[in-house]
C-alpha cells in the first residue's frame, strides 16, 4: 500500500518537475520585442549593404540607348527580399539605407532618388494589400502566387502614376529639351516596365519556393 503511495507521489512530482521545465524553456525561447527589432534592423543592414555589393552588375546588363539606363538592376531585388522576409519595417529601411549608400557610387547625383521613388510602391503596395486583407497571416499571404500577382500589378501601376510624371519633370532639368515629351513618356513605360518584372520575379522565386520565409521569416 505504502509502495503504491510512494510511486503515486514520485510519478506527481516527476509531473511537476517536467511542468517546470518546459515552462522555464518557453519563457527562455520567447523572444522580447527589443530582440525582435534589433534583428530587423540587422537583416535591413545585410539587405542594403548587399545592394550595394551588387550595384557593379549593372555596368555589364543591357541598357536603354541614348538614356544609358539599365534594363535590369539588381540593387532593388535586394530591397525587397528584405521587405518579404521583414515586413514593411525591414523593407524601408533596407530602402533607405541602400538608397543613402548609392550616393556614393552613382555619379549622376539623382540616380538614387529615381531608384527609390520607383521602388517605394513595390514595398508599400503588397504590404497595404496584406494588411488590409490578410492581418494575421502576414508575409505568408504573399506566397501564394495569385495574390501576390494582383498586388505587385497594382504596384507597377503606381511606380507609372510616379514615375512618368517625375521624368516629365527631371529629364528636361538635367539634360535640357534634347527630347520630346513623348520620347520621355515611352522610354519611361520601358524602363519601369522591364524592372518591375524583375522586381517583382526575382526577389519572390529567391524568398518563397526556397524556403527562405518558412525558416527566416520575422512577420
Amino acid at each position: 500500500m505504502s509502495g503504491g503511495k510512494s510511486r503515486g507521489y514520485s510519478e506527481l512530482t516527476s509531473d511537476k518537475e517536467d511542468e517546470e521545465m518546459e515552462s522555464q524553456e518557453f519563457e527562455l525561447a520567447k523572444v522580447s520585442p527589443e530582440s525582435d527589432v534589433v534583428k530587423q534592423a540587422a537583416l535591413a543592414a545585410l539587405m542594403a549593404a548587399l545592394s550595394l555589393a551588387s550595384s557593379p552588375i549593372a555596368s555589364v546588363v543591357p541598357r536603354i540607348p541614348i538614356w544609358n539606363i539599365a534594363l535590369f538592376d539588381p540593387v532593388s531585388f535586394f530591397w525587397i527580399i528584405a521587405f518579404l522576409i521583414g515586413g514593411i519595417f525591414v523593407g524601408l529601411v533596407a530602402v533607405f539605407a541602400g538608397t543613402v549608400g548609392l550616393f556614393f557610387f552613382d555619379p549622376s547625383g539623382i540616380g538614387p532618388i529615381f531608384k527609390l521613388l520607383a521602388t517605394a510602391p513595390m514595398i508599400i503596395i503588397p504590404w497595404l494589400a496584406v494588411r488590409f486583407t490578410a492581418r494575421e497571416t502576414g508575409g505568408k499571404k504573399l506566397a501564394s502566387p495569385i495574390f501576390y500577382i494582383t498586388a505587385m500589378i497594382v504596384a507597377f501601376l503606381v511606380r507609372l502614376l510616379i514615375m512618368v510624371p517625375t521624368n516629365l519633370v527631371m529629364v528636361p532639368i538635367l539634360y535640357g529639351d534634347i527630347w520630346t515629351a513623348d520620347f520621355i513618356v515611352t522610354y519611361a513605360l520601358i524602363l519601369n516596365t522591364s524592372q518591375s518584372i524583375w522586381d517583382a520575379l526575382i526577389p519572390f522565386l529567391i524568398v518563397y519556393p526556397t524556403g527562405v520565409f518558412k525558416h527566416f521569416k520575422m512577420w
